[in-house]
């Protein structure tokens, strides 16, 4: 007979699918118990629930680079997390004046895209990839709060 796992283990189990669940990302089977003789579910063991629960964190973090949501998700919890509460007003201020509050806008003869009016070369500059008028406004976010950080608010001359 397995020793029944400590309750941190059970916690750490539940809060892991709890938080699969809430984002819509596979779960998977529920895990597995032992049934002994007798019919009655034997409790999951520390082994078992540290399985499941290294499971759940690998298909978390592939959801989270993999998918759009995920990307969307990991982008908004590092702004709010790593961005202070006067520079959100200022990228807000800007990307009123840069689009309109548009994250597809397209200006300059399609030379400046998305929120905050990239250019291809200044998105690569702080780690963008493909299009800066086609990732989510929690990316575009990011990538500007990263440039004003970075450089100051000189890259939007006008509206900086």
């Amino acid at each position: 007979m397995q020793a029944e796992a400590p309750e941190r283990y059970r916690i750490a189990y539940s809060r892991w699918r709890e938080r699969l669940q809430r984002h819509a990302v596979y779960v998977g089977r529920h895990l597995l118990r032992d049934v002994s003789a007798a019919g009655a579910q034997s409790p999951a063991s520390r082994e078992e629930l540290q399985r499941s629960i290294s499971r759940m964190q690998k298909r978390w973090s592939r959801w989270l680079r993999t998918t759009e949501e995920g990307r969307g998700f990991a982008f908004e919890r590092k702004l709010r997390r790593r961005v202070p509460g006067s520079a959100r007003a200022q990228l807000r201020s800007i990307a009123a004046c840069e689009s309109h509050n548009d994250p597809r806008a397209v200006g300059g003869g399609g030379a400046y895209r998305g929120l905050y009016q990239f250019s291809s070369s200044t998105w690569r500059a702080v780690g963008g990839s493909g299009d800066p008028a086609a990732a989510s406004r929690a990316e575009q976010t990011w990538r500007a709060w990263l440039l004003l950080s970075r450089h100051g608010s000189g890259q939007w001359p006008v509206c900086g």
